[in-house]
């Protein structure tokens, strides 16, 4: 594999530490049932009664940034803790409004509900928010473009490579993979069910020698590593340790970059590199015009 990005300072590779807090908005999307349910909701609720808290205290202890993904409407119905996080010294980024789906919306629907999120964010954080990250179902046509007329910067959603790239309509893309994130891993509910098969909840240390080891590969070929943690899942006495751990791991090395989104986005897109012919993007473009 040959090295595509030279990244700042001469770093070997770039971490983007992302937190995903929705407060179960995500998890009612896919189980309206779930807020009646208090006993099931309470599951998701505890990322923001004490998950929170101890992944602030985390990344002050490792005097790191992390960029964290969030429902507009958690500006409204969370907006004491929307400032507190960005007053921490984090960045905020976008994760849709609430349960909808933006790809059975029409192009004016969509429009009007990113715009509202990410002036909701903007309000409650007191941040210029730069950042997009689809909550559920597909990436509409066109929605490259209209993330862009609604001034976002960058998306962190698709995840057809290991380094950053630009879209032809000039969005920048960080790749997301679901083996570097805590929910295929943790998610856990009776009912309604999550997963449906109910077969979760790995060892630890399984889960820590995993994301260590997609660190390590990230080092050695130069790669940028995006995790996604949550307050309900890795927030928990237990688990916040993982996180300890693992950055640890990383900070033993003096050639990572730890960087957020926004300063990732600006870095590839001061790179320009343009896209190869056989992209998995410029592929699905392909499919989508001869289909």
């Amino acid at each position: 594999m040959t090295q595509r990005f030279c990244w700042p300072e001469g770093k070997s590779c770039a971490v983007m530490l992302g937190i995903g807090f929705d407060d179960g908005i995500d998890a009612t999307a896919r189980a309206p049932e779930l807020p009646a349910r208090e006993k099931s909701h309470s599951v998701w609720q505890y990322g923001a009664a004490r998950g929170v808290d101890r992944m602030i205290a985390c990344l002050q202890d490792a005097a790191l940034p992390a960029t964290w993904f969030l429902p507009g409407t958690l500006g409204v119905t969370r907006g004491e803790q929307v400032t507190r996080i960005a007053q921490s010294g984090h960045e905020i980024a976008c994760h849709g409004w609430g349960t909808e789906r933006l790809d059975q919306m029409s192009i004016a629907e969509r429009a009007a509900l990113l715009a509202r999120a990410r002036a909701t964010l903007q309000d409650a954080s007191g941040q210029e928010v730069q950042g997009f990250r689809l909550s559920h179902g597909h990436w509409p046509p066109g929605f490259a473009t209209q993330l862009r007329e609604t001034g976002f910067q960058w998306s962190h959603t698709l995840q057809g490579d290991d380094w950053p790239y630009i879209h032809p309509e000039g969005l920048v893309e960080i790749p997301f993979h679901s083996e570097t994130e805590d929910r295929p891993y943790f998610q856990f509910n009776f009912a309604p069910a999550f997963p449906a098969g109910l077969a979760r909840i790995p060892s630890y240390d399984g889960v820590l020698a995993n994301w260590m080891a997609e660190f390590d590969a990230c080092r050695k070929y130069g790669l940028c590593l995006s995790l996604l943690l949550r307050p309900e899942w890795t927030g928990t006495p237990g688990r916040i340790g993982l996180m300890r751990k693992l950055i640890a791991h990383m900070q033993a090395h003096d050639d990572v970059w730890f960087a957020t989104g926004s300063e990732i986005a600006a870095w590839t897109r001061q790179q320009g590199l343009p896209l190869e012919t056989d992209h998995p993007l410029n592929v699905y473009a392909r499919y989508l015009r001869e289909g």
